[in-house]
């Protein structure tokens, strides 16, 4: 999944996805749904300043339970952090969902290369997304085998700690706070 995009790229399938399920694990279509872009203005405080162009946009659906936001980014787009928030309902009386993605915009000469293999790059990010989505509060823990110690971890500390694994390699050996 690319994170980083240059003014002028095409945003396509497998840069920022969303994949719905049900209980049982299985694809499914939301009743509703739909995408909009903010740049993150870092402040201080940090905002997030919608997009005019980019507000409630539909997605491409390609498969049952497959979405992707498909725009291109503009030419003199701001270079930075930005989010994708996606809102979308289950069923048409279900409570309306919120999932966020973020991605940056770098300078054109910028080269874009990942130390992760694609794997890593999906693991990394699907246990992130997990974590984000499913944790209902910080209480929640889970047990790592680090090195032979047992280390219990809270689910907010991992998902931040991985959040800066996903941007700086040289932590990649690094679950303790960063």
């Amino acid at each position: 999944m690319a994170v980083a995009f240059k003014p002028g790229s095409e945003v396509v399938r497998g840069d920022l996805d969303i994949f719905l399920t049900n209980a049982a694990g299985n694809p499914v279509n939301a009743a509703s749904i739909v995408y909009s872009v903010f740049f993150m203005d870092p402040g201080p405080p940090e905002s997030e300043v919608p997009i005019a162009t980019a507000q409630n946009l539909a997605p491409v659906n390609p498969a049952v339970g497959e979405y992707y936001a498909s725009f291109v980014i503009p030419a003199v787009a701001d270079v930075g952090t930005y989010r994708v928030r996606w809102t979308f309902r289950e069923l048409a009386n279900s409570p309306q969902t919120q999932v966020v993605q973020e991605f940056a915009v770098v300078v054109s000469s910028t080269v874009i290369v990942s130390p992760y293999s694609v794997a890593e790059r999906e693991m990394i990010e699907g246990l992130r997304v997990m974590l984000r989505d499913n944790c209902v509060g910080a209480e929640e823990t889970v047990e790592l085998d680090v090195n032979g110690e047992l280390v219990v971890v809270r689910m907010d500390d991992l998902w931040r700690i991985l959040g800066h694994l996903s941007k700086d390699p040289k932590r990649a050996n690094d679950i303790r706070d960063p």
